[in-house]
């Protein structure tokens, strides 16, 4: 999984990209945590390849368990269709799920 950065504003956009690589997620949490503690960020998963159930939902869990603690304010954009009907059978309640970039930006 590849990850690209951009800063708008006080807002963090996190563009992920390739394959989710499961073993990696807990990598990927704590560098969310060292870089986006206390911040607004938006993941946009429009990009993400589709690699199998359990790789997608550990990595919502890890979403929805950094925003849950309180650790970040994080939403989703950009799920292609597959992605949202797994989000939507996940237990990630507290993730807003938005179309765009844009649409997720203007909810902070």
């Amino acid at each position: 999984m590849q990850v690209k950065l951009v800063l708008d504003g006080d807002i963090a956009i996190v563009s992920l990209s390739g394959r989710i690589e499961i073993e990696k997620t807990q990598s990927f949490k704590q560098a969310c945590l060292q870089n986006f503690s206390d911040k607004k960020v938006v993941f946009c998963m429009k990009n993400l390849s589709f690699v199998g159930s359990s790789g997608i939902q550990n990595l919502f869990n890890v979403l929805n368990d950094l925003n849950c603690n309180k650790k970040l304010n994080a939403k989703i954009a950009g799920l292609n269709p597959d992605f949202q009907r797994l989000f939507s059978f996940s237990e990630c309640a507290n993730l807003e799920v938005h179309e765009s970039i844009e649409g997720a930006l203007q909810s902070f």
